[in-house]
């Protein structure tokens, strides 16, 4: 018993040093309150569901013999078509932001949030009311199965509250020393929907997904427990330092409106959590000016935020030993169409996925041939039937070993079983900024030009056949110009932002470039590199009552994205926004909107500023 509360002790120590730090001379502040209340919500503009959800799955009650047949065990079960049901609501969230304000002297002050929030899109919109249960997870929307409940100290998440302190920090000011201790966001990086030197913190994706592209992931940045140290060297030059204690990006769980990962797998994040929660990330950033061209240097240490995903050992009263699976949920993958269906959307290579799934069995028993996998290979004519190296070579070998097993006779639904790990790794990289000047009221006068990049040598990528680990050096970089400018008299000056990105390995959402293009039943034939270009802008009325925002981004692959907005604010305590998400052009995977066409919304916001 003593060796548990340790533990405990010992989890909570940065927290509870933190909360201390602030609480003990909270008396002696003269503190300010502010806030606001909050009322979102995020209708859908398009019929297309999430098919990543069992309730959006394109297979349920879909029967097609061609799909079913092949093994030799007799033929898969149909995916039951009561799973399907059409999502109308996306998001359905009341809000409440606290912040405390507290200054002790003219040195020291601090700095508290408090976010509430409950997203009621469950109870109004069917599709997300927890039905079909697909694991432990299923339908929460904020809940994780790791660090608490919530993914971290300093915060609570349940089906659908969540309550954190996004902020809670001392800060302390002695001329060029600056200092701050406590939960904080660390925003490096100029780039709009890039985070090319955006690189300490991890994100929050669950809730509404896209935010206006203005607030630059401001609400998505995850704080950390940590300290940060700032130096000015001169009135040109600063060193800024940190250390914070490692916070995973957090993911919409399964059955949620913007969940990410097909509902087919478990995934075990707790195991790979654990493992590293108590590290700390670390880095530096040297910035100054050198003869009107701003310049910067940085360097990250850390574990990497998002993870790395890769087969593992089942769990549950249906797992099969030694195996990736588990039988009888229900919730898993019917047939070999499913498969490589859903292999397809997720950029995963649904062959050689096979041949790593029954590699990862060779692993776990060396020995002994438990489910006679050389004889199945053999009966459906794999290229390799080996054990420990098997290898389908086709479609029609991966269908035959596949609907051996899916057959009701053998093990029926299967349910997969991943790893998420978070790699150690570093980050290097420079930036550098210009205020270019031209003729009085020209586009070029007093435009800003901004170029960063970053290098990662020996970067962890997740596989598309979801075996060993991709291991690659990756760069990327993006060039930004920005300006304000007056085109019309009457109006305020506009405010716009042209960017361009390139990533050498992966894409936008950090998956490896090999996946690209996976078609149903193929090998993906990959790509070379990833580029994006985005546009925004934010034009003001004459009165300032409305402010109008537009952005829009492309990969040149066909994939679009655009968000324009209207911000309404009739005084200082009331401020309204309607905006729209639109995801359009091709529907493939070779572009980064692959899989997003059900986000297509518009959603509006009503809040109380007090």
């Amino acid at each position: 018993m003593n060796h548990i509360k340790a533990k405990a002790a010992r989890r909570h120590a940065i927290a509870a040093a933190a909360l201390a730090a602030l609480a003990g001379p909270a008396l002696a502040a003269d503190w300010e309150i502010s806030g606001q209340l909050r009322q979102e919500i995020a209708v859908k503009t398009t019929d297309d569901q999430n098919k990543n959800n069992q309730t959006g799955n394109p297979a349920n009650g879909v029967t097609d013999p061609a799909n079913l047949s092949g093994g030799l065990a007799g033929p898969a079960l149909v995916r039951p078509g009561s799973f399907a049901d059409d999502a109308q609501f996306n998001s359905f969230t009341t809000r409440l932001d606290l912040n405390l304000d507290g200054k002790f002297s003219d040195a020291l002050k601090a700095t508290i949030k408090l976010r509430a929030r409950s997203e009621q899109v469950g109870s109004i919109d069917k599709a997300f009311d927890g039905d079909p249960t697909a694991g432990y997870l299923s339908g929460q929307m904020f809940k994780q199965e790791f660090g608490g409940t919530a993914g971290g100290p300093l915060s609570y998440g349940n089906r659908k509250t969540a309550v954190d302190l996004p902020s809670a920090y001392l800060d302390y000011n002695n001329g060029p020393l600056w200092i701050r201790a406590g939960n904080q966001q660390i925003a490096w990086g100029e780039a709009i929907f890039f985070r090319v030197a955006d690189v300490p913190n991890a994100l929050d994706f669950r809730g509404h997904l896209f935010d206006p592209a203005a607030e630059e992931y401001s609400d998505k940045r995850r704080a950390a427990l940590g300290l940060r140290v700032n130096y000015r060297l001169s009135e040109k030059l600063d060193v800024d330092a940190f250390a914070q204690r490692f916070a995973p990006t957090l993911l919409p769980n399964g059955e949620t409106p913007y969940n990410f990962i097909t509902d087919q797998f478990t995934i075990h994040t707790k195991e790979g959590y654990d493992k590293v929660k108590n590290n700390l990330n670390a880095g530096f950033r040297v910035r100054g000016d050198f003869g009107g061209i701003g310049l910067q240097a940085f360097a990250v240490t850390r574990n990497n935020p998002d993870g790395v995903y890769k087969w593992s050992g089942a769990t549950g009263a249906g797992a099969l030993p030694f195996t990736s699976f588990e039988a009888g949920t229900g919730t898993g993958v019917y047939h070999a169409g499913e498969w490589f269906d859903s292999a397809s959307r997720s950029r995963l290579n649904g062959i050689e996925g096979l041949d790593a799934a029954l590699r990862y069995v060779y692993e776990q028993s060396p020995t002994l041939d438990a489910y006679g996998l050389t004889g199945l290979a053999t009966g459906c004519g794999a290229a390799n039937t080996t054990y420990g190296d098997i290898r389908a070579g086709s479609k029609e070998a991966a269908q035959c070993i596949l609907n051996t097993f899916f057959s009701p006779a053998v093990a029926g639904n299967l349910r997969g079983h991943l790893s998420r790990t978070f790699p150690r790794e570093t980050v290097v990289g420079f930036g550098l900024n210009k205020v270019f000047e031209g003729e009085p009221d020209s586009l070029l006068d007093q435009l800003i030009g901004r170029f960063e990049l970053s290098y990662t040598k020996d970067k962890k990528f997740t596989n598309p056949t979801l075996g060993n680990y991709i291991e690659e050096d990756e760069y990327q970089f993006a060039f930004i110009a920005e300006k304000y400018h007056k085109f019309v008299s009457s109006f305020p000056a506009t405010y716009f932002v042209l960017q361009w990105l390139h990533k050498s390995e992966s894409d936008l959402f950090g998956r490896h470039l090999s996946g690209v293009d996976s078609k149903p039943g193929q090998r993906p034939t990959g790509d070379s590199n990833f580029n994006a270009v985005a546009l925004a802008l934010q034009q003001p009325s004459p009165t300032l009552l409305y402010r109008f925002d537009f952005a829009i981004l492309t990969d040149f692959k066909g994939g679009w994205y655009a968000q324009p907005g209207l911000r309404w604010k009739p005084s200082k305590s009331i401020q309204g926004d309607l905006y729209a998400n639109i995801i359009a052009g091709s529907k493939s995977n070779k572009t980064f909107t692959g899989g997003l066409q059900h986000s297509n919304e518009i959603f509006a916001r009503l809040g109380i500023l007090f």
